[in-house]
């Protein structure tokens, strides 16, 4: 689900060269977006629909061993609960190809993706130093109340086990150059292009100091492929889980999912942070603005300090100039999540990614020049 994002699209290339002979199947809205995905991934199957075909999505999902949602998770949890009620249905083994439905056959496996804005603080533009870490804090994570941002949806997904294989990969700011094919660069490329633009300059909350994790797409990809390797191992040992960590483990393995880092890697408690820097927003302005400026996108290279208010109304109005007397934004509205990602601390540690040998290999705030350059040239054609 959401093979065609930027980060999806990450995760389908990934597979599709690690695994060439497991049968993929990505969800499409569209019979343009369809046939390009088949131009280029020829093996894989487009099942048309969105996150509102909760027919489709049950149906799929109950003929499908494993379900990677890379998709957005708020505001879909009908389609996501159709999913995991679908998984919960039982399906085709990867091994054998053979349906084993019902209760009594194999679990399922499903990968969501949530995001870390469940933890960022307020949105002041000054350095915050708490860091959350998904093992030493995971019970004040499972304890988070379900208004906060993403947290409905991950215990909703956490409520499908025992009868389904869960695990929630859950990144911070995602940036770096995806192979998706539509959307190549990071989603909120555009919001930092047309705000700078409407201030005509590079913009911050106060003194930019607040700081957020960020992660390459193509790091966070094999996030994902290491969770699908245990699937996969698992489904082929005949429901004994397998090890991406190790091949003794594999070997080894009985009924009872193996802990190759002393931790299950499904279930309630399989939370992943995948972070691999921190960067202060106002390094990160200090990235892109020279690219917007050398474009003709904002005249003057400066760094404007801004109020999140400001922030906010410069965003509802999608890039125009500024206006001090426009309305306010509704505050649940996806602006004012924008404008308070502008100013907010947003730091974890992925703790347990790390201890299953994931280690992150790319830098995002040197990927932003290329991001923008690709982004600017979509617009000019």
């Amino acid at each position: 689900i959401g093979g065609t994002g930027h980060l999806g699209g990450a995760v389908l290339d990934l597979l599709q060269r690690e695994h060439p002979d497991v049968p993929l199947k990505a969800l499409i809205r569209s019979d343009d977006k369809a046939s390009r995905l088949k131009s280029r991934y020829p093996k894989v199957a487009a099942v048309m629909g969105d996150l509102d075909s909760l027919t489709v999505l049950e149906e799929e999902s109950r003929s499908a061993d494993i379900v990677i949602n890379c998709a957005p998770d708020i505001t879909h949890d009908s389609g996501i609960g159709a999913v995991l009620s679908g998984l919960e249905g039982g399906g085709p083994t990867a091994s054998t190809g053979q349906r084993e439905q019902g209760q009594g056959g194999r679990k399922g496996f499903y990968i969501h993706t949530s995001g870390a804005a469940t933890f960022y603080d307020e949105p002041g533009g000054v350095r915050g130093e708490r860091v959350y870490d998904d093992m030493a804090d995971m019970d004040e994570i499972l304890g988070t109340a379900p208004t906060k941002t993403h947290m409905a949806t991950d215990d909703l997904v956490r409520s499908a086990h025992p009868a389904v294989n869960v695990a929630i990969v859950s990144p911070p700011g995602i940036g770096g150059i995806s192979p998706s094919a539509e959307h190549p660069v990071p989603l909120v490329t555009s919001v930092l292009h047309s705000t700078a633009r409407a201030f005509g300059s590079g913009f911050q909350i106060a003194r930019g100091e607040n700081v957020s994790g960020w992660v390459h797409v193509l790091d966070l990809a094999r996030a994902f492929g290491l969770l699908v390797d245990d699937a996969l191992g698992a489904l082929r040992q005949g429901g004994a889980a397998a090890s991406a960590a190790s091949a003794a483990a594999t070997a080894a393995a009985a009924a009872a999912p193996a802990d190759p880092a002393g931790f299950p890697l499904w279930g309630p408690r399989a939370y992943y942070f995948a972070s691999g820097e921190e960067v202060a927003f106002r390094d990160l302005q200090g990235a892109i603005v020279p690219v917007l400026y050398g474009h003709g996108v904002i005249p003057s290279q400066a760094v404007r300090s801004v109020t999140h208010t400001e922030a906010a109304r410069t965003c509802l109005a999608g890039g125009t100039d500024y206006d001090p007397d426009a309305p306010l934004p509704p505050p649940d509205s996806w602006v004012v999540h924008l404008a308070t990602w502008f100013g907010v601390n947003m730091r974890i540690r992925p703790s347990r990614l790390l201890a299953l040998g994931w280690k992150p290999e790319r830098s995002t705030l040197e990927a932003w020049k290329e991001a923008f350059e690709i982004y600017l040239g979509g617009l000019k054609e």
